[in-house]
């Protein structure tokens, strides 16, 4: 049995810790060889002192850092074998580099695979929306625009499209979420997606893209298609088992080290 610490820090999104804690399910689901605690960094703060200090000294075979390192990251490097997972690009690496998607990662960054919620259920009929995030434009039309902003960590079930704002690690893991809840995804030309929905399970933007075409589609069955076709791909490729061999073949080279 080994013991591992996973610690999330106040750098990561709400979003991102969601996922976070899907990947601890799947690891306790499928893993019988990982004694699994997981610290996060917002509820670590409020604990007392005599906590946090018990904590940080704890030795495990393996602290497993999920953002930016906090100030007394370098205890924690003194006692116990250290990864590191990043989803931007890191200054420095305050453990085994590791990232989410093999797009962008480097010559000795290892790659672990994000898992999603499943979709959620419901007896009602859902209706169709145009999803969008802060300052994302859309044409207007006969038909919602819903700014999901503040309610993506909601467990309902979508039907429309979401609009992406980027093409980065963080608005992937988004649309990821979004794809599990039911909605399509349109986005400009991303590696990002490619991996977890496949490079024809989104609507493609361009600066000629008729914007009311794609919405359109979004709301049609040509959009429902898509988000089937794109959620079946991502259950395949970052299933709850996949999750769990990229994460133990990891902590098997960290240990060996």
């Amino acid at each position: 049995m080994h013991t591992c610490n996973w610690y999330i820090s106040d750098s990561v999104s709400d979003v991102l810790a969601q996922v976070i804690m899907h990947m601890a399910d799947a690891l306790r689901s499928h893993s019988r060889d990982i004694d699994l605690q997981v610290i996060n960094a917002k509820e670590f703060h409020y604990k007392a002192a005599f906590e946090r200090v018990k904590n940080i000294f704890a030795k495990r075979e393996i602290w497993h850092l999920f953002g930016h390192p906090p100030a007394w990251w370098r205890i924690v490097r003194l006692h116990s074998r250290t990864v590191h997972t990043l989803l931007d690009g890191a200054q420095f690496w305050g453990g085994y580099p590791s990232r989410f998607f093999n797009e962008g990662a480097k010559s000795g960054e290892a790659v672990i695979y994000p898992v999603f919620d499943s979709l959620g259920s419901s007896s009602e009929e859902v209706k169709k929306a145009v999803f969008i995030r802060g300052l994302r434009e859309v044409p207007k039309g006969d038909y919602e625009v819903v700014d999901i902003s503040d309610k993506l960590l909601r467990p309902e079930v979508l039907s429309g499209v979401y609009f992406a704002n980027e093409t980065t690690p963080r608005e992937a893991m988004r649309a990821g979420i979004l794809t599990m809840r039911g909605a399509a995804i349109a986005s400009e030309k991303s590696g990002y997606l490619d991996e977890i929905l496949g490079p024809d399970g989104y609507f493609l933007l361009d600066e000629n893209t008729d914007i009311k075409k794609v919405i359109a589609q979004g709301l049609g069955d040509k959009g429902k298609h898509l988000a089937m076709a794109a959620r079946h791909f991502l259950k395949s490729r970052r299933s709850h088992e996949k999750c769990t061999d990229s994460i133990i073949t990891l902590y098997r080279k960290v240990i060996a080290q």
